[in-house]
């Protein structure tokens, strides 16, 4: 209730949806007097209460359970058109998964066979992802400072000619010879400067990566034993495999702003969430050298568009027009993404995520086609391409 309490006037407040809709003016007793019953009551069935008393959405360590979308004000015909999109665009082949989680609760769960219900999916550079979680968990206990420099204080040689630290690894804005963020590239297989996270994360914590994943991360939240990452004591550019409910339980994670149901305190600080989130620069650019990526997240900065924003100025890198989400779609939506199109499109504004895994040779449609299915759950909300997006297919999921 308080957090949909969007603006203020005298003594009442502006309530709205997820989604930003408007609903009423209402009186602030009236606010504090629903708040306190639903704090008694334990909230809804997507809303939890962590050992602090803070609210954190999701189903804790325990498993997934499909709830009905209509509890949630989702139209179940809209969700299934929605998959029926993902699914059925050519570009998008092969899909293997498709659900959507609001609130979180999970509403809705599509498999293309029953093979990949419990599928280990190979999350390819979505791990690249979970290793800034890694750093985020290490930065929110004092243990780890992403801006100081690699090498004076971890003795960790820096992958450039000149001193970098670890926001600016994250950043990938290390391409430019002048120093970080002239120029940003995509560092794809970790060769350039991603290899140096693991060691730094080391050096600053005492405690190797595979250790604080297991026990402050896949135990907390539950994730099933077809996860794996055996590569996370050295490699962070790919190599974690899981099912699409263990993705989406890592969305969810992101979405609650780093706090898990059943946890006393946050796994990552919600500061660290908003820096990933946020696209980055560093003196003395004016542009941001990619303003469609945070801290290893791509970044919908300005929808239906590869420019920045005059927030954020400067042109997105790796934004071909193929994956440029519908305008309209949320400038607050964000990517956890890999090659053959491994996603969890995460919106905060709608409280929602949407997971996706498959092979498809392009990836970037992929993201896309997300996006307009996004926008067929919230009909109006966005402008699309009427040539790629044709509601009234026929339903056969």
């Amino acid at each position: 209730w308080l957090e949909h309490c969007r603006h203020f006037r005298g003594s009442s407040c502006l309530m709205t949806t997820p989604n930003g809709s408007h609903l009423a003016w209402v009186p602030w007793p009236v606010v504090w007097v629903v708040f306190l019953l639903t704090c008694a009551e334990g909230g809804s069935s997507g809303l939890r209460n962590v050992g602090s008393g803070i609210a954190a959405e999701g189903p804790g360590a325990a498993e997934w359970v499909l709830e009905e979308s209509s509890k949630f004000g989702l139209n179940e015909k809209q969700l299934q058109q929605a998959a029926e999109h993902v699914f059925r665009s050519p570009e998008a082949a092969e899909r293997d998964c498709f659900l959507v989680v609001k609130n979180g609760a999970l509403v809705y769960e599509a498999y293309s066979t029953e093979l990949y219900d419990d599928f280990a999916h190979e999350g390819n550079s979505m791990t690249k992802t979970l290793g800034a979680l890694l750093m985020g968990w290490a930065q929110s206990r004092g243990l780890l400072d992403i801006d100081a420099d690699i090498t004076k204080t971890y003795g960790v040689l820096s992958p450039r000619l000149y001193p970098v630290t670890s926001r600016q690894i994250m950043s990938q804005a290390l391409k430019g010879d002048a120093g970080p963020g002239e120029a940003w590239a995509y560092d794809a297989g970790g060769t350039f400067w991603l290899h140096t996270l693991p060691e730094v994360f080391f050096k600053a914590t005492g405690r190797r990566p595979s250790d604080v994943w297991d026990k402050e991360f896949a135990k907390p939240l539950g994730l099933s034993d077809k996860f794996s990452w055996p590569s996370v004591d050295f490699y962070w550019a790919a190599g974690s495999e899981g099912t699409c409910r263990d993705y989406a339980k890592l969305g969810q994670l992101m979405l609650n702003k780093g706090q898990w149901r059943g946890m006393e305190h946050p796994i990552v600080d919600a500061k660290f969430i908003a820096e990933m989130t946020t696209p980055q620069k560093f003196a003395p650019y004016h542009d941001y050298a990619n303003p469609c990526y945070g801290l290893l997240t791509w970044l919908n900065t300005n929808p239906g568009s590869d420019r920045g924003s005059p927030r954020f100025p400067g042109v997105c890198q790796m934004w071909p027009a193929q994956t440029w989400l519908p305008a309209g779609t949320p400038s607050d939506l964000y990517l956890v993404s890999g090659v053959l199109g491994q996603d969890i499109l995460v919106v905060p504004s709608m409280d929602l995520l949407m997971v996706t895994m498959g092979s498809s040779a392009d990836d970037y449609s992929v993201q896309r086609i997300l996006g307009e299915s996004l926008c067929m759950m919230f009909p109006g909300s966005c402008e699309t391409d009427e040539s790629r997006v044709d509601s009234d297919r026929p339903l056969s999921i």
